[in-house]
């Protein structure tokens, strides 16, 4: 892989972001900590237009390339985090299971903040997801989990100002998930990351709200499939390079068109079908027989229909996007598939807010 030329089209990419008003030269904070001191927030999952799988540099979570997505609000989670300033080690309680998987990439991540900060002591994380919808598998649920914990981390530890920088944020929610550093962000947003770049701007930009003009939906699909090892099939692909490649084009293009949503609306049909055949070729299949039936019935729709997209990411989930409404209620009316229809009120977490609080408070009381 051309490394050097990745990294050129990179800085390319950041240039022409800065000269269209969508870069932002990320600020730091300095840390003002006080014992047992708790704080509170919430996140929204992402879906993907121009999609990534695979890190150059795992240890900073830096990406091959910039990826680009839109709220959706299929899910919220919610964060409590508490300092102490004595204790044995930093706790995370996921919907009221702690283990190995989740107790790791917070320690990943808690462990590069602390040196990077020079922090001292320990911190503990009560956090909820609250879904729409039943176990599924590409909702992105991981990238709401990140941006949430982010937040709750940097108003605890820098404060309120820090954490509704959301540029800030998003540097933080990368080292749990790649798409929570998206996640950090509302609308619509880009995670620039590319090879051998400044770590400070490994991070994500606003591009604008979410076009309320678009309707959009999901039929939410289960797999076990670990979106790990799909990172890992991606990049050892023959295909990876060129599929890299074809992303800073688009991108490039985007800025131009001033991220035309019709111009994303195609790259992530595409992207998605890419997607699928990268991992194939590594041997990962992460469509089921019920997602790849559903996809036939998506083509032959849009075989006498114009104006329906299709989507989805590391999983079986299929998300739908129209700018008629009718065309998505025709679809759905004819398959039998569960469907969630998406909306634009992020504002439904405040009705959980209060009882969270709570319940997060109690448990801090418990284990202290």
């Amino acid at each position: 892989m051309d490394i050097d030329k990745i990294h050129n089209d990179g800085e390319s990419i950041k240039k022409m972001l800065d000269d269209a008003g969508y870069y932002k030269t990320p600020e730091d904070y300095n840390p003002d900590l006080e014992d047992n001191n708790i704080t509170f927030s919430n996140a929204y999952p992402i879906k993907a237009f121009e999609k990534f799988l695979g890190y150059y540099d795992s240890d900073n979570r830096i990406a091959y390339n910039p990826s680009i997505s839109m709220h959706t609000d299929f899910s919220f989670c919610l964060t409590a985090c508490r300092y102490r300033k004595i204790g044995s080690k930093d706790t995370v309680v996921l919907d009221g299971v702690s283990n190995e998987k989740y107790d790791k990439k917070a320690r990943f991540a808690l462990n590069y903040f602390k040196r990077e900060y020079n922090i001292n002591g320990f911190f503990d994380f009560y956090i909820k997801r609250y879904r729409n919808y039943g176990n599924a598998k590409g909702l992105s649920e991981s990238s709401a989990v990140a941006a949430s914990a982010s937040r709750a981390l940097i108003a605890n530890v820098f404060g309120s100002d820090a954490s509704e920088d959301n540029v800030f944020v998003s540097r933080y929610a990368r080292l749990v998930s790649g798409s929570g550093t998206r996640a950090a962000q509302n609308g619509i947003s880009i995670w620039l990351s590319y090879p051998k770049m400044e770590l400070k701007d490994c991070a994500a930009f606003n591009l604008g709200k979410n076009n309320t003009k678009l309707y959009y939906g999901i039929f939410p699909k289960y797999s076990d499939i670990p979106t790990d090892n799909a990172h890992k099939i991606a990049v050892n692909s023959l295909f990876y390079e060129k599929w890299v490649n074809e992303k800073y084009i688009n991108i490039k293009k985007l800025i131009l068109n001033n991220f035309d949503v019709n111009d994303m609306l195609k790259i992530a049909e595409n992207d998605m079908l890419r997607l699928n055949s990268v991992l194939f070729s590594g041997g990962l299949v992460i469509q089921t027989p019920e997602s790849i039936r559903l996809l036939h019935e998506i083509l032959k729709f849009k075989a006498k229909n114009d104006g329906l997209y299709f989507t989805a990411d590391t999983g079986p989930s299929i998300m739908i996007l129209s700018f008629d409404h009718f065309l998505i209620k025709e679809f759905t009316e004819n398959v039998d598939d569960s469907y969630l229809n998406g909306s634009y009120n992020f504002n439904g977490y405040k009705q959980k807010m209060n009882d969270f609080t709570k319940e997060a408070n109690e448990y801090f009381i418990k284990i202290n």
